[in-house]
């Protein structure tokens, strides 16, 4: 029986299980090319229904975000930092501050997307469907795919990070705690779940924990792009040491406290935006995101040691967008109370597809403490195609150079040279993490390689670091992970050794010496494994810088064709298919190739 999950909002898409297995997921922005695009992800949808026998469905399940009508209408997760400050100051001001019933849709009806699926149900602005949306999304839906009403449920936001959290983890079976935290989903921002086979059950629940909202608010005062952004704070804050951090933390410090696993408020502020920008006047951008990491890494932590000693369960699964925060979770994965920790990879609302579809599946089936889910990694995005032409096209462009058919040891040779590649193979990852298969790849031991790339093709600030990529054999060398933790997909942020420092330097953040790791095993992506033990037999090192293949500011590249443009209005110096190696000539003449 073929099971259906769709995430129809920021960064939308679709996920398949498919019998006991996830067997596809992949985000609307993939096909369109925009950025997180939150439109009805018909195209995801497609290519997840190539997967499923007999194309037919045992039921769909939609992840639920209620009364979201005008955040559609307006693509409001998607606005600019400078309509963000608008929409503060239009919207939020007068409904906080001053009373007033403020309509969002009318402020920004320059927005308006009157175009998108289905157009006779976006043609014109209508209030009404602000109440209605909810079960007027959820027809749109049995409608495109031709189901029954009751073929189709809705799935509470928390539950499908919930259920993906669990069955993404090496802990399926076992009895652990689920934690889910976010900016906001169903009128929740936290939750707990005990889970013991297929029985989750939700012991707290609660609207208080504001962490990721205030995260997101902080970003936009910042000047950076909420719901986009937020790592690159995450990424500031390990510059400023402790002391001076400081005063910017006691300001977030007022505002909530832990009684056992439950968040109360001690000031609660009118609102996240207007609040901070009086009480954080005069503080250095720097020593903000500093002491709001602080807060963040506090207050988590508390939690967890809380959580354990309450619940007396010591193997836990974090899961919702803020898990997207690889510091925070590193420090928790280190506490003394803490004996197994996983964090799946796209950990943000993304997945929440793929928990759908296990909501679904839980929903429709009557023994669900005998239901079977399996989850293979996240390479569940569209296969490489035939890259024939894309070799002709290349073999008769004058500034490129061919070589079809190449060893997999003499690409390897080419990375310890000091050549920047570009691989697009196999099946596409899912979420916002290359992980080998969508990637550009480069020694992290060169010195000028983080100038090189960003020169090159990834323009990132100054300030943010790149990831490695590491054999599952050079975990202990490289990385501070006594507990053995598992990070398949780059969420947890380790610190390295002296010689993992050494080996990966600039793969690494140079402020604290952390590693935003992928633990690569090669079971997980065996042809991507072959190429880290052909750069180890020839470097005698375990580890790549690894980094999403992507024009800054679009998406991860998910064709070859899409690849080999990038490559072309780029300065990106080789480009790694099914087929064999596509160089720039300038690049081959540098480095004798």
């Amino acid at each position: 029986m073929n099971f259906l999950g769709i995430n129809w909002d920021h960064s939308a898409g679709a996920g398949l299980l498919s019998g006991d297995e996830i067997v596809a997921a992949v985000s609307e922005e993939r096909f369109t090319r925009i950025k997180n695009d939150m439109s009805f992800p018909a195209n995801s949808i497609k290519f997840c229904m190539n997967f499923a026998p007999s194309n037919t469905l045992g039921g769909v399940g939609v992840a639920t975000l209620n009364e979201n009508y005008t955040a559609m209408l307006c693509r409001i997760p998607t606005m600019s930092v400078s309509d963000r400050i608008r929409e503060q100051r239009e919207v939020w001001y007068p409904r906080f501050y001053e009373g007033k019933e403020i309509d969002e849709a009318l402020v920004f009806r320059n927005r308006w997307v009157h175009d998108q699926y289905p157009k006779d149900y976006w043609a014109e602005y209508d209030p009404s469907k602000k109440k209605t949306y909810s079960e007027d999304s959820t027809n749109i839906v049995a409608e495109f795919l031709g189901l029954k009403r009751s073929q189709v449920v809705r799935i509470e936001h928390h539950w499908c990070h919930a259920y993906y959290g669990y069955y993404a983890s090496p802990f399926r079976g076992e009895r652990a705690v689920i934690i889910t935290a976010d900016g906001l989903g169903d009128g929740l921002n936290a939750t707990l779940s005990i889970v013991e086979g297929n029985n989750f059950r939700r012991i707290y629940a609660t609207d208080n924990c504001v962490l990721g909202r205030i995260y997101r608010h902080m970003t936009l005062l910042l000047g950076m792009k909420p719901l986009e952004h937020e790592y690159k704070v995450m990424g500031l804050a390990p510059y400023v040491n402790s002391k001076n951090a400081r005063k910017s933390y006691e300001v977030f410090s007022q505002l909530l406290e832990l009684k056992g696993i439950e968040f109360v408020w001690k000031n609660r502020p009118k609102d996240s935006y207007f609040y901070f920008q009086e009480k954080l006047q005069g503080h250095r951008f720097d020593y903000i995101a500093a002491g709001l990491q602080m807060w963040i890494e506090h207050l988590l932590c508390q939690w967890v040691t809380n959580i354990i000693r309450e619940t007396k369960i010591k193997t836990i699964v974090f899961s919702g967008g803020v898990a997207m925060n690889i510091k925070a979770m590193g420090k928790i994965a280190a506490l003394p109370c803490v004996e197994k920790m996983f964090v799946p990879g796209a950990i943000s609302d993304e997945s929440n597809c793929i928990g759908a579809a296990i909501g679904a599946k839980l929903h429709f089936n009557s023994n669900k403490m005998k239901t079977k889910i399996l989850f293979p990694g996240l390479y569940l995005g569209p296969n490489v195609e035939d890259d024939e032409d894309i070799f002709s096209c290349a073999a008769n462009d004058p500034d490129l150079v061919v070589k079809k058919n190449i060893e997999i040891q003499t690409v390897a040779e080419l990375l310890a040279k000091g050549l920047v590649i570009g691989r697009c193979c196999d099946r596409m990852e899912f979420g916002q993490r290359a992980l080998g298969n969508r990637s550009i790849l480069a020694d992290p031991t060169i010195p000028d390689i983080i100038f090189r790339i960003n020169t090159m093709i990834k323009n990132r600030d100054f300030w943010m670091p790149f990831a490695p990529v590491i054999l599952e054999s050079y975990v202990n060398r490289y990385l501070i992970n006594p507990k053995q933790v598992q990070s398949p997909h780059m969420t947890i942020g380790f610190h390295t050794t002296e010689e993992g420092w050494k080996c990966m330097r600039f793969a690494c953040h140079p402020a604290d010496r952390t590693a935003r790791a992928q633990i690569l095993k090669e079971e997980d992506n065996p042809e991507f494994y072959k190429l880290l033990k052909a750069f180890e037999k020839i470097t005698g090192r375990g580890a790549l810088l690894n980094t999403s293949f992507n024009l800054h500011g679009y998406p991860i590249v998910n064709t070859v064709r899409e690849a080999y443009e990038v490559f072309k209005s780029t300065n990106l110096e080789g480009l790694l298919l099914r087929g064999g190696l596509i160089l720039k000539k300038d690049a081959s003449k540098k480095w004798k190739i």
